[in-house]
């Protein structure tokens, strides 16, 4: 009898094991060297649902920005299997800038929550959740990992301890830009070459502050790292340098996407050229 007991018990781990979480704080999925959970504050009477995806590496290990830098590889993220979705737009906290003397790249260390805002379909029913990520891992090495992590998230529910995470999680996030203030002012060509050009950026930022510079061209542009033209109480100026190569985007019409931080403060702003 204890034997048939024992193996019910088995079966039924297995089972529960297999199914999605559900509340507000989904299983860690493990990858190579990356593990991952899903979180949901709940579905609001708007129908979205906040919700983040917690990465976290063993110490030493990073993994990348939405734009990895002069090396790298920008991470994946799919909610295209989640059921009872229809979107699922993840935003991005600033990373930190390493240079390693070779190259120069915009990395999470150990731990980083990205925010997600999700439009459920029919917020009378539960959101399934089912997120695939391939992420770039590095330490000595860079290697690859897929993780697959689920959450169940039931109608009328709320979860306080993963709202506390997700609102430190948003509170990263780049808000919008402070005209006069804290804001880009203004980007223009300044030499370069086609395949290699350089523009200069003009910006507000808080005075006293050392501000950071991420700026992102069109996909097929890949960034140096800004340097700093000059610097004058509230006013810094920047030099930024784009690779073209195999590039079919043309300079004509083009729009960067640039954040700042400085200050414990950041912002993001989407500006054409002068």
């Amino acid at each position: 009898m204890k034997k048939v007991v024992f193996r019910v018990a088995v079966a039924l781990a297995a089972l529960c094991s297999s199914l999605p979480a559900a509340a507000g704080v989904g299983p860690w999925a493990n990858g190579s060297k990356a593990k991952v959970r899903i979180l949901s504050e709940g579905i609001g009477a708007d129908g979205r649902l906040a919700a983040g995806i917690e990465i976290v590496l063993p110490p030493g290990w990073k993994t990348y920005w939405r734009d990895p830098g002069t090396a790298g590889v920008a991470p994946k993220i799919d909610f295209a299997l989640s059921e009872n979705v229809t979107g699922a737009e993840v935003a991005f906290p600033v990373p930190h800038r390493s240079d390693d003397g070779f190259s120069v790249t915009n990395v999470y260390e150990e731990r980083v929550v990205l925010p997600v805002s999700i439009v459920v379909t029919d917020p009378a029913k539960p959101a399934e959740l089912f997120a695939k990520l391939d992420l770039g891992v590095c330490q000595a090495v860079c290697i690859p990992d897929h993780i697959e992590a689920r959450l169940s998230v039931p109608p009328g529910e709320g979860d306080a301890a993963a709202a506390k995470i997700l609102a430190a999680a948003r509170a990263l996030v780049p808000g919008a830009p402070q005209p006069g203030t804290f804001a880009v002012e203004g980007v223009s060509r300044n030499g370069g070459t086609e395949g290699k050009p350089i523009f200069r950026i003009r910006t507000a930022v808080p005075a006293g502050t050392d501000p950071v510079l991420f700026v992102e061209g069109p996909g097929d542009w890949s960034s140096y790292a800004p340097a700093v033209a000059s610097r004058d109480g509230d006013k810094a100026v920047y030099d930024v340098k784009f690779s073209r190569t195999g590039s079919k985007t043309p300079i004509a019409g083009v729009r960067f996407r640039i954040t700042i931080s400085a200050g414990g403060k950041a912002i993001e702003q989407t500006i054409g050229l002068d």
